[in-house]
C-alpha cells in the first residue's frame, strides 16, 4: 500500500491548529509520549477493522501525552511572562510616582518662591521705614532664598505680620525641600524597577526561546499522528483536530464540575492575606489572597474588533469508545449578554494574532492585554494590564464568583500556587469548556479547550452582567 502524502510542517501554523484543536488534563507532571505507531503500522491496521480501532485507541493516547508536554512548557513560558508583566507595571506605577512628585514640586517651588519674594520686599521696606534690624544689605549677601530667609529669621524685634510671613516662607521651603528628597528617592526606585524590568523580559525571552524547541518538536510530533488518525480514519486532519477540540472542552468541563466543590472548600477555609478593600458580598471577594490591588489609569480606546471566526463544527465521524462525559449547562441567567457577547466577540476579532509581551493590540497580544482590551472595547475596566492586578481588581469590587458558576463572558485565571499571588495566565471563557486567550509565542490568539483545569483559580471574574 502506498504512504500517504504527508506534510509535516510545523512553526507558527502548526502550533495554532493545535493550539485550537487540542488540550488536556494534567493531575501531575506530564509523562513520557507512548511510542508512536510507525507509518507501516498504521497501513497495517488501515487493512483490519479490529487493529484499527486500537490503533486509533494509541494514537489517540500519544496525541494527549504530546500535549501535556506542550502545555506543561507553555505554562513555564507563561509564567516568565507574568514576571514581566509585574516588573513592567510596577516600573509604571514608579513612573507615575516620580511624575506626581515632579509636578508637586514644581508647584511647591512656584510658590516658595513667591514667598520669598514677599519676605524680600518686606526687607526693603522695613530698611526704608526703620523697622525692626533689617537692611538691605541681606538682599546683596544673601546667595539664595534659603539664605535670605536664615538670614531674616535671625533678626529680633520683627513684628507679627513680618513674622508670619517669614513662617510662611520657610513652610514653602521645607515643603519644597520634602518633595526634592521624595523626588531622589523616587528616581532611584524608577531607575530599581526599570533594570528589573529589562532583566525579567530578557528571562522571559531566554525562557520562551528555550521551550520553543520543544514546543516546535512536540507540535510536529501531534501533526505527524493527526495525518495518522485522519488516513485510519478516512477523514482529513482539520476535522480530527476538530473532533478532539470538542473531546477535550468535554473533559475540561467534566473535570471542573468534579474538582471546584472541593477546591472552593479548601480555597475558603484558607485566611486572606489581602489587606486591602474587598467591598463585594460574595465569596469571592473575601477570599484572594493577594496583595493590595492598584488601579492604573485606563489604557486608550481599543481598535476596532475584526470579523468573527467560527468555532470548529462537530465531524460527522463517529466518537472513540471511551468519549469523556460532558458537563451539565449551567443553570444561572447569562450575564449581560450585550456586554459579556461583545467581549467575547472582541476577543475572536484577534484569532491569529501573535503574542508579544506587553501586547494590548490592534496587532500583537499578551494573555491580560487581551482580556483588557475585549471588556475595555464594552467600556468596562479591569484594573490594568497584569493579571494579578486584574484579579485583585475584580476582588475589590466584588466582582468574583465561584468557578463552578461560570458562564460565557466570565474571566478565568491560572494560578501556580492556587491563589491569586500564584497568576500566570487568564482568558475568557467562552461556554462548553471553551476559552479565547493570547497563549504563548509562537500561537498567538486561538479558541480552544480549557486546558489544566487544576491550575485554575476556584472564582472566576464577572465583569459584567447579575452575579
Amino acid at each position: 500500500m502506498k504512504k500517504p502524502a504527508r506534510s509535516l510542517a510545523c512553526g507558527i501554523a502548526t502550533v495554532s491548529l493545535l493550539g485550537i484543536g487540542l488540550s488536556v488534563t494534567i493531575a501531575g507532571p506530564a509523562e513520557a509520549a507512548p511510542k508512536a505507531p510507525s507509518w507501516a503500522d498504521v497501513q497495517a491496521a488501515k487493512a483490519d477493522q479490529a487493529e484499527t480501532q486500537q490503533t486509533v485507541d494509541e494514537l489517540a493516547s500519544r496525541l494527549s501525552s504530546l500535549q501535556d508536554s506542550a502545555d506543561q512548557a507553555g505554562i513555564v513560558v507563561q509564567q516568565a511572562g507574568q514576571t514581566y508583566a509585574l516588573a513592567a507595571s510596577e516600573q509604571q506605577e514608579a513612573q507615575s510616582t516620580l511624575d506626581d512628585l515632579s509636578a508637586q514640586a514644581k508647584r511647591a517651588k512656584t510658590k516658595a518662591d513667591d514667598s520669598a519674594s514677599q519676605v524680600a520686599a518686606l526687607v526693603v521696606e522695613l530698611s526704608r521705614t526703620g523697622g525692626g534690624d533689617l537692611s538691605t544689605s541681606m538682599l546683596v549677601d544673601s546667595s539664595d532664598a534659603k539664605d535670605l530667609l536664615y538670614q531674616v529669621g535671625t533678626m529680633s524685634h520683627l513684628s507679627e505680620r513680618s513674622a508670619t510671613v517669614l513662617a510662611q516662607a520657610k513652610a514653602d521651603q521645607r515643603t519644597v525641600d520634602s518633595l526634592a528628597a521624595q523626588k531622589s528617592q523616587a528616581t532611584k526606585a524608577l531607575a530599581k524597577a526599570t533594570d528589573a524590568t529589562k532583566s525579567a523580559l530578557d528571562a522571559a525571552n531566554d525562557t520562551a526561546a528555550s521551550a520553543n524547541a520543544k514546543l516546535d518538536e512536540a507540535q510536529s510530533q501531534q501533526n505527524e499522528v493527526l495525518e495518522q488518525l485522519a488516513f485510519l480514519k478516512g477523514t482529513t486532519v482539520a476535522t480530527e483536530s476538530a473532533y478532539y477540540t470538542e473531546q477535550r472542552a468535554k473533559q475540561a468541563e467534566a473535570q471542573l464540575a468534579s474538582q471546584t466543590t472541593t477546591t472552593t472548600s479548601k480555597s475558603a477555609a484558607k485566611p486572606s492575606s489581602n489587606t486591602g478593600s474587598n467591598t463585594g458580598t460574595n465569596p469571592g471577594a473575601t477570599n484572594p489572597g493577594t496583595s493590595n490591588p492598584v488601579t492604573p489609569s485606563r489604557p486608550s480606546n481599543p481598535a476596532p474588533s475584526q470579523p468573527n471566526n467560527p468555532a470548529p463544527s462537530k465531524p460527522s465521524n463517529p466518537a472513540p469508545s471511551n468519549p469523556a462525559p460532558s458537563n451539565p449547562a449551567p443553570s444561572n441567567p447569562a450575564p449581560s449578554p450585550s456586554k459579556a457577547a461583545g467581549a467575547i466577540a472582541y476577543a475572536r476579532g484577534q484569532l491569529g494574532k501573535p503574542y508579544v509581551l506587553g501586547g494590548a493590540g490592534p496587532n500583537t497580544w499578551d494573555c491580560s492585554g487581551l482580556v483588557m482590551m475585549a471588556y475595555n472595547s464594552q467600556g468596562i475596566t479591569t484594573g490594568g494590564h497584569n493579571v494579578v492586578w486584574q484579579y485583585n481588581h475584580f476582588a475589590s469590587i466584588g466582582r468574583l464568583v465561584p468557578l463552578s458558576q461560570r458562564q460565557p463572558g466570565d474571566i478565568l485565571f491560572y494560578s501556580s500556587n492556587g491563589t491569586a499571588s500564584g497568576g500566570y495566565h487568564d482568558s475568557i471563557y467562552t461556554g462548553g469548556g471553551m476559552m479565547v486567550e493570547a497563549a504563548r509565542p509562537g500561537v498567538g490568539v486561538v479558541e480552544r479547550a480549557i486546558w489544566t483545569p487544576s491550575q485554575l483559580l476556584p472564582y472566576v471574574a464577572r465583569p459584567s452582567g447579575s452575579l
